[in-house]
């Protein structure tokens, strides 16, 4: 199975053609943007969903870190997912102060699993004092807030308290009939049937549904790499994980068709649920198993690297927001579970729901500035200029990797997590990595 992306001169853009990526009608996506001017508007922007109940133990220098990674990319805002931690107030500082200090944006994402209606005045006491900070994210002079869910909250009871809002909430696309909001973000990301995993491949009809849903309203589309989620019944008892076989680089083709006014990556940070496209913390595991847990999500997360996954996202970023043509330099993201699906597993909580989903690969997704061949795990592939993803075969040890162009191999290497026989956790998350030249 094989994703093929390329470049097209004729438009400027990206170009993809994916088999298994149903097409869209395009006009079923056209939107007219009545909250605003076109010119408020006209900048596209690339967010990351930034998990915040996790990182108490944060310092200056790792918002620092965090934010220069995330630019270095053209992530261009972190949206804070906040809930009612005692850690709010001190690490919303240091965050603002990074973004301010770096040149970075910030948005606070309000998490409505704690948040309700009886908390309007500090909600707007919030966004008063972070709001007006030179870092905020902003739509012309109004700040830019979300949330996770909250469906029906009253935005405008908000700012009839604090300053100028530009509400853009996670809401369910039955909604959006009220004046309560300026703009939709879609939590769908993943292939999905009421929250339960399929066997398909993810689609744009949840988008077209959403956008159609918004009387106009700009729509923030959500991406995300991964979700597999592994807690056992005596803690959260979420236990499955989504396809995702080839769900990024599909998924920001998808971007590229619909083309919304803002994405959001889901997420930044959020290791519990495997679709982290941040930095790992071995020397901060707590961030892993917040508030007391004994593990938490260590088990399956550490030493689990996902960074490499932004080396994919970076030319598809730059081409939804400006136009671009193919890439200009050639590299292997690839990306495999650590053993096979039948596996022997010693892990106390049994397969996740979904198990039976994923393939027994090793994915290699390959960035090419001209046409070139590559060897995955000894299975060749013949690729075009831009970016494609191919698969090999999932056998125990380090698996190969070969980039070959005009019979002369470029670069080659190894992955950097050995595949086993045996394992002690369920090998749902993926170990990803890249080999350049």
């Amino acid at each position: 199975m094989r994703a093929t992306f390329f470049s097209s001169l004729l438009t400027s853009a990206l170009a993809f053609s994916l088999p298994f990526v149903k097409e869209r009608n395009r006009d079923s996506t056209v939107a007219t943007f009545n909250s605003l001017s076109q010119r408020q508007l006209s900048e596209k922007g690339v967010y990351a969903h930034f998990m915040f109940g996790i990182i108490s133990s944060y310092t200056a220098a790792d918002w620092e870190k965090d934010i220069s990674l995330a630019k270095a990319v053209g992530i261009d805002a972190f949206a804070l997912n906040a809930g009612k931690d005692d850690h709010n107030d001190a690490q919303l500082t240091l965050a603002y102060d990074a973004a301010d200090k770096l040149g970075f944006k910030l948005f606070i994402s309000f998490d409505f699993a704690y948040w309700t209606t009886g908390d309007i005045s500090t909600i707007a006491t919030y966004l008063n004092t972070y709001g007006t900070r030179s870092s905020q994210l902003k739509v012309g002079d109004r700040a830019f807030v979300s949330t996770f869910i909250g469906d029906g909250f009253d935005w405008r009871a908000v700012e009839a308290q604090s300053i100028p809002l530009f509400a853009c909430p996670n809401w369910q696309p039955g909604s959006f009939s009220t004046a309560a909001s300026d703009c939709g973000f879609s939590w769908d990301a993943w292939p999905t049937t009421n929250n339960q995993p399929i066997n398909q491949n993810k689609t744009t009809a949840s988008d077209v549904n959403y956008i159609n849903s918004l009387g106009g309203k700009p729509y923030m589309m959500p991406v995300s790499p991964w979700f597999f989620t592994h807690y056992g019944p005596d803690l959260y008892n979420k236990n499955w994980a989504f396809l995702s076989d080839f769900l990024w680089q599909s998924r920001w083709q998808q971007i590229l068709d619909i083309s919304p006014q803002y994405v959001e990556i889901i997420t930044w940070n959020d290791f519990g649920e495997s679709h982290y496209v941040g930095p790992l913390h071995p020397e901060n595991p707590s961030v892993y198993a917040p508030n007391g847990q004994e593990n938490g999500a260590k088990k399956w997360v550490e030493g689990m690297d996902h960074s490499a996954w932004m080396d994919v996202a970076a030319p598809y970023i730059k081409a939804y927001k400006a136009g671009a043509s193919s890439p200009t330099v050639d590299e292997i993201v690839y990306y495999y579970h650590l053993s096979s699906k039948a596996a022997a597993c010693s892990d106390a909580v049994g397969p996740p729901t979904g198990a039976d989903f994923p393939l027994d690969n090793v994915f290699a997704t390959i960035l090419a500035s001209a046409p070139a061949t590559v060897i995955v795990n000894g299975q060749r592939a013949d690729v075009q200029a831009g970016i494609t993803t191919v698969v090999g075969p999932l056998n125990v040890g380090a698996p190969t990797f070969e980039f070959q162009r005009d019979g002369t191999t470029l670069f080659s290497g190894t992955g950097g997590k050995e595949i086993t026989a045996e394992r002690t956790v369920q090998p749902y998350n993926a170990f990803v990595g890249a080999i350049k030249a």
